[in-house]
């Protein structure tokens, strides 16, 4: 999972060479969504569908986007998105008493160090501005973390597809509000192969597949294990 979401980054700054922040979200779970058309939705509420959704996938991946197309490194975008682990595991310590070992809070001391280390570079290497739309992406990652669960007992597979549909649908709504209908198709006809492979990977590789397994980790083990 590790592997595939570093080089999702890469292609995430590829792919925004081409088409807007809302755009490549959109596509980006749009893709991931086509599932929907073979699984049925799983018995999940609707409140905690969208609530898993708007966290994990639309707030995490939109303020991503918009951070490293206005500048952040994506190298350092990677390492400031997996702080991620730092919240989730605080949150999960706090409502559902999962204390991290000794080891593991000496690890996440050496974390926070690093961040801060980071988090001195901003004016620098990239806007403050920019850090600040960035840090919505963890927070929202580890909300959604912690809030998956709600989700017991139903198929991780068939639970991302949906959660992908939830968010590509509002993500469309937004991308023809602010890049308008007319921009929004040029860009879709003028698509490079080089754009849609960047796509494809986002979608089936770096959600469906990724997100399957993130979960089922998520499901099995606790959070101070899995997210460092």
């Amino acid at each position: 999972v590790a592997v595939i979401w570093g080089l999702a980054f890469v292609a995430s700054r590829i792919a925004l060479d081409e088409f807007s922040p809302e755009l490549m979200t959109t596509l980006r779970f749009a893709i991931a969504a086509l599932p929907c058309l073979l699984v049925p939705r799983p018995k999940v509420s609707w409140t905690v569908l969208i609530a898993i959704s708007f966290t994990l996938f639309l707030g995490q991946f939109l303020a991503q986007a918009f951070a490293i197309a206005h500048g952040v490194p994506v190298g350092l975008t990677s390492v400031i998105v997996q702080s991620q682990a730092l919240f989730t595991i605080g949150l999960a310590a706090l409502l559902f008493r999962e204390r991290p070992s000794a080891g593991q809070a000496a690890g996440i001391g050496v974390a926070v160090l690093g961040m801060l280390m980071i988090c001195g570079t901003v004016g620098y290497d990239f806007s403050v501005a920019a850090f600040a739309v960035l840090m919505i992406s963890p927070l929202s990652f580890a909300a959604g973390n912690l809030l998956l669960r709600r989700a017991q007992g139903v198929p991780m597979f068939d639970l991302f597809a949906w959660l992908c549909l939830v968010a590509a649908v509002p993500l469309f709504v937004l991308t023809l509000v602010s890049n308008g209908a007319q921009p929004t198709w040029q860009a879709l006809t003028q698509m490079s192969w080089t754009g849609l492979s960047c796509m494809i990977g986002l979608g089936c590789i770096a959600t469906s597949i990724a997100y399957w397994l993130w979960g089922r980790l998520l499901r099995d083990y606790p959070a101070a294990q899995v997210v460092p």
